[in-house]
């Protein structure tokens, strides 16, 4: 199975819709550096072997990473979940409430 991850560029999209702020305010405020940190988090491997190897724990890590690094000034558990649900829609990730 090939996951599809995040990146940048979805990240910044996402906070954008989600904040209401345009990309390029986004990208000013933003620290990329912990966003990117958050979006590597649930590809995390060693010696060829991932640490967290289903899909639901990769979004669960995803949310939490995103919520706790914290690389926007205000909005980041909004964005973080609606990331979680991209990511899961992204791998073909049926949401049931």
């Amino acid at each position: 199975m090939i996951v599809e991850y995040l990146d940048l560029a979805d990240y910044v999209g996402i906070a954008a819709e989600v904040t209401g702020l345009n990309e390029a305010v986004v990208l000013r405020i933003a620290n990329l550096d912990l966003a990117d940190s958050a979006l590597h988090a649930p590809s995390a491997e060693f010696g060829g072997e991932e640490f967290y190897p289903d899909l639901v724990t990769k979004a669960a890590l995803l949310l939490v990473r995103l919520a706790k690094n914290h690389p926007l000034p205000d909005g980041n558990k909004r964005v973080a979940w609606v990331a979680m649900r991209y990511f899961l829609i992204l791998n073909d990730i049926e949401w049931s409430n």
